[in-house]
């Protein structure tokens, strides 16, 4: 059921926590990642954190000097919460794992280094970590600024997506999902970025960054009347030649819901979808993304 039938039940005596509970529904971020086709969301990221409790030691190993309090350590101005449970949604400030199915015996590590947290305000950056899955020594390492940083737009998970993105015949990247969320009623707001890693020999290095995989965004009377859109973005990997990276094919679904307040007092809705295509290049160090499918900065 859509948010705009539970909106219109509203206004005929849904109770405001089903309304809510509507919301949340409606504001569920479904990214669709496949190789040559599409998969599901849960295929193509972990809803586990797979630490397996290794997550202090791979600290220590990656932070020299870094001093524990409690459940975290403090280095270099910043703060690094460690993992308290097996779930990578709990706190997407606290440091997440995921082994990488292309190459098991490699780990994925994101670090969130926290400089500021508040409940209004948040500061920091994201480390990447490629790590043995044996041991915690670190091969490889690459620091996104500010990837942390929220205020009114508050980052609500942090999550790696290991669907099999060939690029070339034996390079193979991973993604990193950022999903972000509004805590207006009136304007809600949600989205997911995508970010994709190669690691190999060249070091670990952005191939696509910050593409939006799906947003959706809307404004209303908290009642009935209004309008929302919702766009979800589906990658799939083109043929591959010799040589050549592989075209990335984004298949683009938009749907604009207007609601509105009929003469007998029910709430009546209009839904238009339209279906776009998009295909990225890479143009040597990377993937093209054009700036309407990218996150404003």
């Amino acid at each position: 059921m859509s948010r705009f039938e539970y909106a219109c039940g509203f206004s005929e005596g849904i109770a405001l926590t089903q309304l809510s509970n509507a919301r949340a529904s409606f504001f569920e971020l479904i990214v669709l990642i496949g190789l040559g086709v599409a998969v599901s969301a849960p295929a193509a990221s972990a809803g586990q954190n797979e630490c397996a409790g290794r997550a202090s030691d791979i600290i220590r190993l990656a932070y020299p000097g870094a001093n524990k309090a409690d459940d975290a350590f403090l280095f270099g101005g910043a703060t690094i919460t460690l993992p308290t449970d097996d779930n990578v949604d709990a706190d997407p400030r606290r440091v997440i794992c995921r082994i990488w199915p292309a190459q098991p015996q490699l780990t994925l590590v994101a670090v969130p280094l926290m400089t500021e947290q508040s409940d209004s305000e948040n500061e920091g950056d994201i480390e990447l970590l490629v790590v043995d899955s044996t041991n915690p020594h670190v091969k490889q390492r690459l620091r996104l600024q500010g990837l942390m940083s929220d205020d009114a737009i508050h980052v609500e998970s942090v999550a790696f997506d290991t669907a099999r993105y060939q690029l070339a015949p034996g390079k193979t990247a991973f993604g990193l999902r950022v999903t972000r969320e509004g805590s207006s009623r009136a304007n809600p707001f949600g989205e997911t970025t995508l970010w994709l890693f190669s690691a190999d020999a060249d070091g670990l290095k952005p191939v696509l960054d910050n593409i939006v995989v799906s947003e959706n965004h809307g404004e209303w009377d908290t009642a009935c009347a209004g309008e929302f859109n919702e766009t979800t973005r589906t990658l799939s990997m083109g043929s591959q030649a010799k040589g050549v990276f592989a075209d990335i094919v984004v298949t683009e679904k938009t749907t604009t819901s207007v609601a509105t307040v009929g003469k007998d007092g029910g709430c009546q809705r209009e839904d238009k979808t339209t279906i776009g295509n998009h295909r990225l290049r890479y143009d040597g160090s990377k993937y093209a993304v054009p700036k309407d499918l990218k996150r404003d900065e």
